[in-house]
Formats: C-alpha cells, structure tokens, sequence
C-alpha cells in the first residue's frame, strides 16, 4: 500500500502500557507504514498530547489527511462519551480523548478498547459473526461480536470477562476485584502472586518454574489454568460462540492455557448434538487492534 496516493487509507492507533503503535490500514485491511513510540504512562495531558503529535506527524509523513482515525486503548473506554475511564496500565482515569484530538485533527474519531477492537478485526476476518475474543498479556482483555455487532455496553465496559469474581476471599495483587479472573491470570498478576510467595521471577519465569515442578510457581499456573477453564466456560455459556479466538503473549506462551480453554468450551453438554465452539489462535497477531480500530473508525466516514 503506497500512503501518498491511497486515498482509501485509514490512520490507526494501538495504545498500550509501553508502545503507542500506529499504521495505516487499507480497506481491505492490508497494513503499511508500521511506526511506534513509547507511552506515556501516569500523565493524561501527555497521552492525549502524545496522541495528537504522533498523527499529525503521520498525517505530514504521508503528505495526506485520513477519513477518519482509529483508537484502541488499552483500558476502560467510553466510546460514545469519548473518553477513557481508566486504564490501569498506564496508570491514568478519567481522560477525555475524543474532543481535544478531533479539534486538532478535524477527522472523526473512533475510540474503542484494544481487545474489543481486536474481536472486531477477527470477527471479520474469519467472516464470524459470533466471535469471543480472549487476550492474555500482562492483564486479560477479553471482547465479543455477537450477531455481526461489537459489543460495547452503556459504558462502553461490556464484555470486560477478566474483572468477574472466580474466587471469592482471595486479594488481588493489582487493579483488578478481589478475586476477579484477572488476579489469577493477567501476566502481572501471576509475576506478582509469585514475587509475594519469595520467587523473583517474571510471568515467563513462573511458567518455565511451574513446568520443572517448582511449588509455588506450579500452583500459580494451575490457579491460571483452572480459571482459564472457568472463565471459557462462563463466557461461552453466556454469548453461545460460533468461534473463541486465544491471542496475548501469555496465551503464546503457554500452551496450556490454550489446552485449557480447549477442554471447557462446549457450553451446551445437554446438547451434544450442537457444532462445537471453534477454537482458534488469534490470527492477526499484534495488528489486531489496529485493524479493528481502522474498521471501525471507517464505519464514521461511509
């Protein structure tokens, strides 16, 4: 995709705890023009600020404007209200993004969370309109396409499976409820819950430790992979997938929490006769959001 001369182009952003990715993103959802710089972390000015110089950058860069531009963030989003409500990664709450980027940019704007972003650009792109998106990284994002709609909420906080309560009584060593799914498998939650037992490991490292038989590392993955089990299940047997897509660098990984979602997806077992649920690894990758968010940034300018 030439960016000087393809008119159909949309710009999008990816904004998560370290890198705010950016791309443009054809209408067929090719993507070109790759570019990324740090997040700003712990100050809203200077993520809306950095938000707005990286475009108008781009938008000189490619010597063009864009129909509309795309925003996935990493957090609580309000996409009709246009702002961000809180995103724990970065450590900030109650950002308005919409209004100051479209005055400075004079495009529409189409604000969504990263990983309903990412179920929106998978949905379309296995032609799915029954889609449950589950990403594990350093939190769980999880999203859903149901009946060929993305679903947001009142909110914009719909679909948000990682902050349900699996274990009542238990703390959170991070953002999330008490007990949530979140607190027993996000990448930092794990990192965390071993560090607080005496092991100086990384959430690779607990992975690694758990499968040479390490005690405390192995208990924290079967937490994870027993939650992973819970969390399908309740998932499915609410919104009744066509397909379930398992992306994030945790998920990467370790294969068995793959295995795990695997083992518990069948929602209906009093209705054997049912196509099962597919299960799938995601398969945009690290573009997913971008993609998703181009989409339907897209929808504002038809």
């Amino acid at each position: 995709m030439d960016t000087k001369t393809d008119p159909t182009a949309v710009l999008a952003f990816d904004v998560g705890a370290t890198n705010l990715r950016s791309a443009w993103v054809a209408s067929d959802g090719s993507v070109a023009g790759r570019q990324s710089v740090p997040t700003p972390r712990g100050d809203p000015d200077a993520l809306v600020e950095a938000i707005r110089s990286e475009a108008l950058r781009r938008l000189d860069e490619a010597q063009r404007g864009t129909l509309a531009l795309g925003l996935a963030i990493a957090g609580f989003t309000d996409s009709r209200r246009g702002k961000l409500h809180r995103s724990p990664c970065m450590f900030v709450e109650n950002v308005d993004l919409v209004a100051p980027l479209r005055d400075a940019l004079d495009v529409p704007i189409r604000l969504v969370n990263d990983v309903s972003s990412a179920a929106w650009s998978e949905s379309r792109a296995a032609q799915c309109d029954e889609l449950l998106a589950v990403f594990i990284g350093t939190g769980i994002g999880t999203g859903f396409v149901c009946n060929g709609k993305l679903v947001e909420g009142f909110h914009g906080m719909a679909g948000e499976g990682g902050q349900v309560v699996y274990r009542h009584g238990e703390t959170s060593p991070n953002l999330s409820p008490p007990g949530s799914f979140s607190a027993f498998m996000g990448g930092d939650a794990m990192a965390a819950r071993a560090r607080d037992a005496g092991l100086d490991v990384d959430t690779a490292g607990v992975i690694a430790a758990a499968r040479t038989g390490q005690p405390v590392a192995r208990a924290i993955l079967d937490d994870a992979i027993a939650g992973m089990e819970r969390m399908v299940h309740t998932l499915a047997a609410l919104f009744d997938p066509e397909r379930i897509v398992l992306g994030g660098s945790v998920i990467e990984n370790c294969p068995e929490l793959f295995e795990a979602a695997q083992r518990r997806a069948d929602p209906h077992p009093l209705a054997p006769d049912l196509t099962p649920i597919a299960i799938d690894h995601a398969r945009l990758g690290g573009d997913a959001g971008i993609i998703g968010a181009a989409l339907l940034a897209r929808e504002l300018a038809s």
